[in-house]
């Protein structure tokens, strides 16, 4: 056992995790460098890599919408001015300084270089959203795509006309939805998939036309899990309908009365964390589909030989300490690298290989601290600049290099800090900008949870239907869909109907009804 050196917790370094570290040891010059073992504890890696990734809070930075605020210190341009042939980060490039640090200098090219306002593919009409891509007319969503008109959600794939949800797959006219998949006409239904025409319902699956359900499994026309008639369900409905606030506290009592499996894990293999679909060999994960051989991966598609990474997609693979990536093979200690390889201790790279300390190359080759050298040079360079960096080397991006405040970030939504907490560890915090908590008047509201301002866009008000104007701002609305998911931690308790051991996600004080595998599908089907 190791004790981590930012919460003074105590973590294991396993032998699997020894393995991959030699596995994936870069090798300069017919020369294999070792990663020494972590410091810091797996959650405290989480924060470190996380803490780069704003997904939520946009602001006018210069007239533009922008992840950045106005009093950030990078040079922020529009998706437009960043991929035009007006400018080349080669442009910036500078010798290594052998009598200084590492870190410092790549943080000043960090500075140096402009930055994207939004991280945006292929999208039209789609200026407040980020992480977004091949989607249309959709308003404050992110980590989607493929989307159109869509607003306020968090990881919506492939989806239309759906509203105030989240971790949505395939799915068309939804309001106030959480990890549904092939639905369509639903409200308020959770954790379901191939579902239909139905409200207040939690795990129903292959069914239609039920209200305030939980445990289905091809019906329809039930109401609190009883079946009905279609006439005598209608009436049933409608008078639920006119006591909104007595009907979301029913489904509140029936949610917690339900049978739950010990995680939302699918047709995986020797595999542990949760919402895993289709996963092998993926321990202590979470939010991952078509993946294996992985430890410590937050959000991932089709990724392989991965540990220690965040938000990877379309088949990453051999990467370590790594965040927000598409397609890459062989990277570590890296944020934002997309389709490169054999690249380390980069930022914002496309389509580039052998990469050492770089920021925001494309198609480009053999680069340390983004100057252009040959392959001989590359080779015999970088390991005099390992040998330099001496203890930093292994180590990650110092919190001091983000972008963001740490309330700005995932970070804060995967390991919640208390603002002391937060700067104690080396992070930053920004503090809520009076101008944006203002009494409500007119058209503009208050949240009744933290007291900043909004409004309804118009295509929201024609999507509430019968539903009450929202009380909560955007935020408060995202962080309480959030709250409907466990925290990703794991813990070895006993099910509920046959005390077999389990690993789980809902921890053994928990009051809930968790069952292991086999007696959840027994239960349920």
């Amino acid at each position: 056992m190791k004790t981590c050196t930012a919460c003074q917790n105590p973590f294991e370094v396993s032998p699997e995790e020894l393995v991959f570290l030699e596995k994936v040891a870069p090798v300069y010059g017919g020369r294999k460098f070792a990663i020494p073992e972590p410091e810091k504890c797996p959650d405290c890696r989480l924060a470190e890599r996380t803490v780069q990734r704003n997904e939520q809070f946009l602001y006018n930075n210069g007239g533009k919408i922008s992840l950045y605020h106005s009093d950030s210190p990078f040079k922020i341009v529009s998706h437009e001015e960043w991929w035009s042939e007006n400018w080349d980060a080669a442009s910036f490039a500078r010798d290594v300084d052998f009598s200084r640090g590492f870190f410092e200098q790549i943080q000043e090219l960090n500075l140096l270089i402009p930055r994207v306002n939004l991280i945006q593919v292929s999208n039209e009409n789609c200026p407040y959203t980020t992480g977004t891509a091949y989607s249309k007319n959709c308003y404050l969503i992110n980590c989607s795509e493929n989307c159109e008109d869509c607003f306020y959600g968090k990881l919506i794939q492939s989806s239309k006309d759906v509203m105030d949800s989240a971790f949505i797959y395939d799915s068309e006219f939804l309001y106030e939805c959480f990890y549904v998949k092939k639905c369509y006409n639903c409200r308020y239904v959770y954790y379901s998939q191939n579902t239909y025409d139905s409200s207040f319902c939690d795990n129903v699956n292959r069914s239609s036309n039920c209200f305030l359900c939980t445990g289905l499994t091809g019906k329809e026309y039930h109401f609190m899990n009883q079946p009905v008639s279609k006439e005598e369900y209608a009436v049933k409905v409608a008078a639920a309908m006119q006591d909104l606030a007595g009907t979301k506290a029913k489904f509140d009592e029936m949610r917690a009365a339900r049978v739950y499996k010990y995680a939302n894990i699918v047709s995986s293999e020797n595999s542990t964390g949760d919402f895993l679909t289709n996963c092998k060999n993926c321990r202590d994960s979470y939010d991952l589909n078509d993946s294996e051989d992985c430890k410590y991966v937050t959000v991932g598609v089709q990724v392989k030989d991965l540990m220690d990474c965040s938000n990877m997609y379309i088949k990453p693979e051999l990467a370590y300490q790594v965040m927000g990536t598409i397609g890459i093979y062989n990277v570590i200690f890296s944020t934002y690298i997309f389709n490169s390889q054999n690249v380390a201790y980069s930022q914002f790279c496309y389509n580039s290989k052998d990469l050492f300390g770089c920021v925001g190359l494309r198609n480009k080759q053999y680069c340390i601290l983004n100057k252009q050298y040959s392959k001989e040079e590359y080779e015999a360079l970088v390991p005099r600049v390992i040998e330099m960096m001496g203890a930093d080397f292994g180590r990650f991006f110092p919190a001091t290099h983000s972008a963001f405040a740490y309330n700005e970030t995932v970070a804060n939504e995967y390991l919640p800090l208390s603002r002391e907490a937060a700067l104690a560890r080396g992070y930053r915090w920004r503090e809520k900008d009076a101008r944006e908590y203002l009494p409500a008047s007119g058209d503009v509201l208050a949240c009744f949870d933290c007291g900043k301002n909004y409004k309804l866009i118009p295509q929201e008000v024609a999507r509430l239907k019968g539903f009450s104007a929202p009380t909560k701002c955007p935020d408060c609305r995202l962080a309480t869909r959030m709250r409907l998911r466990n925290p990703h931690k794991i813990y070895t308790r006993s099910c509920s109907k046959c005390s077999g051991v389990m690993n789980s996600t809902f921890s053994p004080d928990r009051a809930e009804k968790v069952y292991c595998e086999k007696c959840y599908l027994a239960e349920v089907y």
